[in-house]
């Protein structure tokens, strides 16, 4: 019998080719959106997933109000020593430390050391961390030589399987223990064990393991005085524990409420609450806010609800293309009265019928799958940029089982109304073609579903228009300085000497225009901050984002002087620039009032001897901070470059920067050469909304396909059926516009009534989206005209 019916299903399928075909390539396309969308899911949601008691391991983080009310995210305690010991309910706890961007491995010999970097593969994040025993006992790996024990001693590091390969060959990993790698040039420690590799996804992937000791025995130190929680220091530690059996979390956040109560804890200058709190290890890998800026974690996080809205987007092309398919089929349906009507008479039953049309839905739908997943390879490929690295699409049970879900859900939805539809004509009717004169049924679904497809792409076209708008408001509004053309270079732990030798041996190089030593770029991520008081009619304490420069910095970018002078330079210098969001904060309506004024850090005066423009220092989700321009030699690690060319891309000046590393060999030759282009690295403040405009583009190109698709097929199908009358109207001197306005109308009626539902439902999620930007463009009516003219000509073109 299921022999018979896959003949059917053929014989129906070759005989209306071009039906099939939309049917197919709209499914296709369908299901590879879908898998594509399965597969970066299934990749963000299975991070550290595989510990052993993974649901009882939590990490100790916290929020920071400041005095001016923001709310900062900690990703760990700031120093305590009494808290590891404070709060009852741990069977086991575990800190590290993040450490060392160079790594030298020292021949012997005669040979050159040779020198590796230390970040982990493909990330800046580091691969190094100061650690003891216990952090195998919260993260337990496969020791190959060696055990945790070795890390009680000072100057040893554990190394894992692939690094230790890298650093010292392909021979015995015994004959490795005993080698010495050095770490930032100037820590030597031993290599006293090996550990296994993870196979699995983790934000904790970290490849090499000095034991927590060797901080207080060397200069290290300076960092991380004591092997106790008294040295964690958010961005450079965090802080792990694993609760005891029947200890929940909400009684442990008690605790340390209390803790934080009893001990009126603000850890920080200018600070006025904290609050410590348990984070799940499963919650670590995303961040609450759409825009984290610096939450303290080098590795990359997601955002969760962006997450949840691709799988969103990925069941509505799904539906879309399923409603394809059942407007298709019930459409067809005309075709197929009488055979209907014959097998009735033969003695077909209806769950007969229902099966056999079940089976012609899951042929062309296992066709669709097959061809799915051979477009999800060159889907990957194509969209690399926007997918997270380690995407890929291996046959693998998981991924197999998901296409098996996909082929039964996809053949049940699309299949069982048109074929219970079909199974339903009365024989005698079927047989007589009055069903030809009185309609098949499922017309107004028909409508329906046409408006449901077009509200939907249209959403996605409003949406992309405003994500646009917003995107080309972001990258030509007034940023208060200038960008273009500039290069900058971060060193962090480079001596400041050298830096400003680097410079005066870059000025010299055709194509420089200037260059100088600054503390960070004006925008980005990076800004420190301090607390300064005014002592004006009403004391002012407030912590305030310092820009550590020069008397170069100001001109070099561009800025605008409001009121008074640029700082001097000199190294002994106590005076700086404010912002003219400081000049209001501090009670001064016209900003020349603010000069001459006295800010206090530590006692020390400075004198405030200009006002300067506003200007962003991190992305438009931000209101500008109040910031003061000072001269500090010791934060100032990062070298800025104007080149003379008008290029702003790598490409435009290779030549150039060529010649800039070059020169940095010269001054800093173990430390590599890295540098960027100051406007490429604003552009990743909008990561997340490039990421958001890519979704929505691709969202609505295959929404819109998918949608003209059905419609193409029910115009055709339509024309088809009216093909006498159209004869008859044209013989009578219609013309072809005539008969194509009175074909086009009724489908431009329901396109025009997709516009007025998917307005309102528009309007309110751009309006939500909108509302994270402090800075923003606000909505206008003329993209809704836009999104409906564009509809209108899509299906008049379809």
């Amino acid at each position: 019998m299921l022999k018979h019916y896959l003949r059917i299903a053929w014989l129906t399928i070759r005989n209306h080719k071009l039906y099939t075909a939309i049917n197919i390539l709209g499914l296709s396309i369908g299901i590879c959106a879908c898998v594509v969308i399965y597969l970066i899911a299934r990749y963000d949601l299975s991070f550290d997933r595989f510990h052993p008691d993974g649901d009882r391991i939590y990490r100790i983080v916290g929020d920071v109000q400041t005095n001016d009310d923001n709310t900062f995210f900690l990703n760990c305690p700031p120093e305590q020593a009494a808290l590891e010991h404070a709060i009852p309910g741990f069977e086991a706890q575990a800190i590290f430390h993040t450490f060392g961007r160079a790594v030298t491995i020292p021949a012997g010999g005669g040979k050159p050391a040779q020198d590796f970097s230390a970040s982990q593969d493909g990330q800046w994040a580091t691969s190094i961390i100061l650690a003891g025993p216990d952090f195998f006992t919260l993260f337990p790996h496969r020791w190959l030589v060696g055990s945790p024990a070795v890390l009680k001693a000072p100057n040893q590091v554990v190394l894992s399987e692939r690094v230790a390969r890298r650093y010292f060959g392909n021979g015995p990993l015994d004959k490795v223990i005993g080698r010495t790698v050095i770490y930032n040039d100037s820590l030597p420690v031993t290599v006293a064990g090996i550990v296994d590799d993870w196979d699995r996804l983790s934000d904790l992937n970290y490849t090499g393991f000095i034991s927590i000791s060797t901080a207080s025995n060397s200069w290290v130190r300076q960092q991380f005085p004591t092997a106790d929680w008294g040295s964690l220091h958010p961005h450079q530690s965090q802080a792990f524990v694993k609760l005891a059996k029947g200890m929940t979390p909400e009684r442990v956040n008690a605790a340390l409420a209390d803790y934080v109560r009893k001990t009126k804890a603000h850890f920080f200058p200018g600070t006025k609450n904290m609050h410590l709190y348990l984070q799940p290890l499963s919650d670590m890998h995303y961040t609450p806010d759409f825009h984290p800026s610096d939450s303290g974690d080098d590795f990359p996080k997601v955002y969760r609800p962006v997450l949840y809205a691709l799988m969103g987007v990925a069941g509505f092309i799904l539906l879309l293309a399923v409603i394809n398919f059942i407007n298709l089929s019930t459409a067809q349906s005309l075709q197929r009265i009488k055979e209907v009507g014959i097998r009735k008479v033969m003695g077909s039953s209806r769950k007969g019928l229902i099966f056999q049309f079940l089976t012609e839905t899951l042929l062309l739908t296992t066709v669709s799958v097959v061809l799915s997943a051979l477009l999800v390879g060159p889907a990957l490929r194509l969209f690399r940029d926007y997918i997270p690295q380690g995407v890929a699409f291996p046959l693998d049970g998981s991924n197999l089982l998901f296409l098996l879900g996909i082929t039964v859900f996809a053949t049940l939805m699309a299949g069982f109304y048109p074929a219970r539809l079909l199974s339903s004509y009365l024989p005698v009717l079927s047989l007589k073609g009055a069903l030809d004169r009185i309609g098949t049924g499922g017309g107004g679904l028909r409508k329906a579903l046409i408006v449901f497809q077009f509200t939907v792409s249209l959403v996605f076209i409003i949406g992309c228009l405003v994500i646009g708008q917003q995107m080309r408001y972001m990258r030509s509004a007034d940023k208060g300085f200038s960008s273009d053309a500039i290069v900058t270079i971060n060193s962090w732990r480079a001596k400041p000497e050298l830096m400003r030798l680097f410079v005066q041996n870059v000025q010299h190089l055709a194509g420089v225009r200037q260059a100088i030593v600054q503390g960070n770029a004006p925008m980005g991520f990076a800004h420190s901050g301090a607390n300064f008081v005014y002592r004006g009619n009403e004391l002012k304490d407030l912590p305030i984002m310092v820009q550590p420069a020069n008397a170069d910095f100001i001109p070099f970018y561009g800025m605008k002087l409001l009121a008074g002078r640029n700082i001097f330079p000199g190294d002994s210098v106590r005076e700086g620039v404010i912002n003219e969001t400081y000049a209001r904060t501090l009670g001064f309506d016209q900003p020349g009032d603010a000069v001459g004024r006295l800010l206090y850090r530590d006692s020390v005066a400075y004198t405030i001897t200009g006002v300067v423009a506003d200007f962003h220092q991190g992305s438009f989700h931000e209101n500008i901070k109040p910031e003061v321009i000072m001269h500090e030699p010791r934060a100032m690690q990062s070298i800025a470059i104007k080149l003379a060319t008008q290029g702003k891309q790598a490409g435009d000046g290779k030549a150039i920067l060529a010649a800039m590393e070059g020169e940095w060999k010269k001054v800093f030759p173990k430390t590599p050469f890295n540098c960027s282009f100051l406007n490429e690295s604003i552009t990743w403040l909008y990561q997340e909304e490039t990421n958001s405009a890519w979704l929505m583009q691709v969202a609505m190109a295959i929404t819109i396909l998918i949608s003209c698709m059905g419609l193409f097929g029910l115009a055709l199908f339509t024309a088809g059926r009216r093909a006498k009358e159209i004869g008859i109207r044209k013989v009578l001197g219609a013309t072809v516009s005539n008969v194509t306005l009175l074909l086009s109308k009724d489908f431009l009626l329901l396109v025009l009534l997709a516009l007025v539902i998917a307005s309102p439902i528009a309007w309110y999620f751009a309006n939500a989206w909108l509302a994270d930007f402090a800075f923003r463009q606000p909505m206008n009516v003329w993209l809704l005209v836009e999104a409906g003219l564009a509809a209108i000509g899509i299906a008049l073109l379809t």
